[in-house]
């Protein structure tokens, strides 16, 4: 399947840079949060955006595009 520049891609382990993200976003105890963050390309100088956010997720709920 053919990928978009700036789309969705397959299910894949997170690679180290995006964990680090994960890592700094802290809920607690057995809650969770899905975010949808943005990274723009390196010549912008641009940080992280946060572009969307849902609340009330357990670590059993499906990552899906929102």
């Amino acid at each position: 399947m053919a990928t978009k520049d700036g789309g969705s891609s397959q299910v894949k382990q997170a690679t180290p840079e995006v964990q680090k993200i994960c890592d700094e976003v802290h809920v607690g105890h057995d809650q969770f949060v899905h975010l949808r963050v943005h990274k723009s390309l390196p010549h912008s100088g641009e940080k992280l955006q946060l572009h969307g956010i849902q609340t009330s997720k357990t670590q059993q709920d499906r990552i899906e595009y929102f």
